[in-house]
């Protein structure tokens, strides 16, 4: 025991560690590819291409990307550019993005140690070896949480990453500081960074409040007039993105209403406390929480959820409470005022950073989404913290901390299989459709990742440049039967979509095997009978097998769909006019 409290007295070994730690369970993403978002933030985003681009990056929309939803991650997007310069490649290279996100995470889990270690020395006036052994299992905890996989594995989340680090890199500078306006400069700094990083960094204001009154024990009024310059840089960051973005809103109110979004938002809390606790089952898109009926104001889901929040700020507020008791008791008294709580304050100060963090994904500013993985990265941190203190709270504390490290094996072990979904889109998007199956956007996203697959290239030459579905006029025989097994196996998926049932009808008759081909394409029209385009393909697929009777009605049917479809119209024209010609000669 002696030589454990000898190596954990040492920070920089125990930094170490947690580097190597997060390093030996995240290393393998180093090798996995763009996915989703990541092509047009990084792979097709023409701003990170060059620093001279820097000053857009701050103050344009369309320079943190051409083609996703409206964010503003200006930090994000210039870090991206500095990536690009160092790798020095005309085209982006997943493997330095990906390393990038693991050594980002890294920094997070050790600041969130530190951090820790500074909480409890501010309590305690020093450091117990179990303090310690606290402040390690919370970092290796946040280190290895399965629900930081999606952060951690997909490009895209850098931003969380980067915040993460700077609320934490705030968090620990204010813990330090030891009065003076000046000690407040690197702390607002950080808070600035971590604001342009991610809008989600914003509560961070108000936690620099509890920081000055709970833990630096200041007067109310003065950790007020403390706090004002971090509210002027929340207000400066949020003043900037409205400038830039010309709304506070990224969409309109996901349940048509701004009231039925916040009620619809009460059934996620008990997911997110799940999630929180690293118990699967995971999910890379939630999105599917759109097209679910709203939910009514005293249904189960609201009322749990309302409960469970109701019970967390009742928590949160007792133990800020019972600690200022005590403070208070033992200043007058010298006596406790009631059972001691070893670190009622680190747990509140830990449940009230959860609340807080989770108030900008929340929708009270309406989002594109009920919820994510992603969005818990920055709360998690206070979930750990919280559970440090309770970890300090048992009589044998020993067997408490064996039982935290079986929970993180137990971690690390669900985290290695769920980061390998983030390998490729392709394996992303079918085996999310497998695991939760319905979701449309996913069998969206899953086709798009099979038509990116290099066989499918010759029979769509432009696809995984621009994203163009135009058809290459002729296939070899070897080509054709590569494509039409992908496509064959991709219907076995996904048995109900049109597109693909569609291209494979093309693709079948690329290969001169009509009969398939014919069938295919009346099996696309019962699909997608509203789409004019499928019901030109299939008129189109019986004038060129010379069964021009039989096009008439579904080329008829293209153009009272879309009465002004102008290649219907021709094809009609050409439909009556070989129907004209077959009856002269057989006269």
């Amino acid at each position: 025991m002696e030589r454990l409290e000898k190596y954990l007295s040492r920070n920089w070994l125990c930094c170490g560690f947690i580097a190597l730690f997060t390093l030996a369970v995240w290393g393998q993403t180093v090798s996995y590819g763009f996915v989703w978002d990541d092509e047009i933030l990084v792979l097709r985003n023409p701003s990170i291409r060059s620093f001279r681009n820097l000053p857009a990056i701050f103050t344009r929309l369309e320079a943190q990307s051409q083609e996703a939803a409206p964010s503003f991650r200006p930090i994000r997007t210039a870090f991206y550019a500095l990536l690009y310069a160092v790798e020095g490649q005309e085209t982006p290279q997943p493997r330095i993005y990906h390393l990038s996100n693991v050594l980002w995470h890294a920094g997070a889990a050790i600041l969130l140690f530190l951090v820790a270690l500074r909480l409890w020395e501010r309590l305690t006036g020093g450091l117990a070896a179990e303090a310690r052994v606290a402040a390690l299992l919370a970092a290796l905890g946040f280190a290895a949480n399965p629900a930081n996989s999606e952060s951690v594995c997909w490009i895209k989340c850098l931003d969380d990453l980067m915040a993460g680090v700077f609320v934490l890199a705030s968090a620990y500078s204010l813990l330090k500081w030891n009065g003076g306006w000046r000690g407040l400069v690197m702390p607002l700094v950080w808070f600035l960074l971590a604001s342009f990083s991610y809008e989600s960094a914003v509560p961070f204001a108000i936690v620099a409040f509890l920081l000055f009154y709970g833990f630096h024990k200041l007067p109310l009024r003065k950790c007020i007039a403390l706090t004002v310059p971090f509210l002027a840089v929340a207000a400066f960051y949020v003043g900037w993105r409205q400038m830039v973005i010309g709304r506070a809103s990224q969409c309109a109110p996901l349940s048509g209403s701004y009231g039925q979004t916040l009620i619809d938002m009460f059934p996620v809390v008990p997911q997110y406390l799940r999630l929180l606790c690293g118990i699967p089952p995971f999910c890379a898109d939630y999105n599917y929480l759109v097209d679910e009926p709203p939910y009514r104001v005293f249904s189960g889901g609201v009322l749990f959820g309302v409960m469970l929040v109701v019970l967390w700020g009742g928590l949160t507020a007792g133990l800020w409470c019972r600690e200022i008791r005590n403070a208070e008791a033992e200043r007058k008294w010298r006596r406790s005022a009631g059972t001691p709580l070893r670190g009622a304050a680190v747990a509140a100060f830990g449940l009230a950073w959860v609340g807080l963090f989770l108030l900008p994904v929340s929708n009270l500013v309406p989002m594109m989404q009920y919820m994510a993985e992603r969005f818990l990265y920055l709360p998690m941190m206070g979930f750990l913290l919280a559970a440090s203190a309770v970890f300090l709270n048992f009589s044998r504390p020993r067997w408490v901390a064996v039982g935290a490290v079986a929970v993180i094996a137990l971690w690390v072990g669900i985290s290695l299989n769920r980061m390998t979904i983030w390998e490729d889109g392709l394996n992303l998007f079918v085996r999310t459709e497998l695991e939760h199956p319905g979701i449309r956007r996913v069998q969206q996203n899953a086709v798009s990742a099979i038509y990116g697959l290099p066989q499918m290239q010759p029979l769509f030459p432009d696809y995984r440049k621009t994203g163009s579905v135009r058809m290459a006029d002729t296939l070899t025989p070897a080509q054709g039967q590569a494509i039409i097994k992908t496509l064959e196996q991709a219907r076995k998926l996904f048995p109900t979509n049109a597109l693909l049932t569609t291209d494979l009808a093309f693709a079948d008759a690329k290969t001169g095997n009509w009969p398939e081909a014919v069938a295919l394409a009346r099996l696309a029209v019962q699909q997608k009978s509203d789409s004019a385009q499928y019901w030109l393909n299939l008129a189109s697929m019986y004038v060129v097998t010379g069964q021009p009777a039989e096009a008439k009605e579904p080329c008829a049917q293209a153009l009272r769909l879309k009465p002004d479809f102008a290649d219907a119209k021709q094809l009609q024209v050409r439909i009556e006019n070989t129907l004209t010609n077959q009856q002269k000669a057989g006269k």
